[in-house]
């Protein structure tokens, strides 16, 4: 008897403390209120996170298409370069993919276009030969259809984004001065 006095004067001091605990319907809105604002947070950073990943993917493929672009430049002019093997356009723009660890596959060259200064509606050819079809191997700088546009095409590896450019080739080599 005795020990249950002490426990309600215990309450009864408790209370007049103001140390008499929650409620269950304070503590439910107090989960709710934290659960809200947690979901909100974690889906904001989840925005963010797959903005951020969108961003990195786009500036992988804007670096890639421009080393493929500045390898193409720089590589050696083929007069037939669908007919030539290792060492063709597509291997050289395709060696571009490994400067951010992406497969070759992920460049490829959509098409080449030979520029054909007689034609005024159609400027660009599918062909380099001045007869209408097959490849020219011996074009050079005297002879048309010497400018190759060549449109290489850059995906991304999870095939989201992806982004192409169009390069312009010649065959007129530079006078040496001595």
């Amino acid at each position: 008897m005795r020990l249950r006095q002490r426990l309600t004067a215990r309450r009864l001091e408790a209370r007049k403390r103001g140390d008499g605990g929650f409620t269950l319907l304070e503590v439910t809105t107090a989960c709710m209120l934290l659960g809200l604002s947690s979901a909100s947070v974690f889906g904001g950073l989840f925005i963010v996170i797959h903005t951020s990943r969108i961003n990195a993917d786009q500036a992988r493929v804007e670096a890639v298409l421009s080393s493929a672009a500045d390898r193409l430049a720089g590589w050696a002019y083929t007069p037939c370069p669908a007919a030539s093997g290792t060492g063709s356009y597509l291997d050289v723009a395709q060696a571009a993919a490994g400067t951010v660890g992406w497969a070759g596959s992920t460049v490829v060259i959509t098409q080449i276009k030979y520029f054909d200064p007689s034609s005024v509606t159609t400027p660009w050819a599918d062909s380099n030969n001045a007869s209408g079809s097959g490849c020219n191997p011996n074009v050079s700088a005297t002879s048309p259809r010497t400018l190759q546009k060549i449109t290489v095409k850059v995906t991304t590896p999870s095939g989201s984004y992806s982004r192409q450019l169009e390069v312009v080739k010649n065959n007129v080599i530079p006078a040496v001065v001595s």
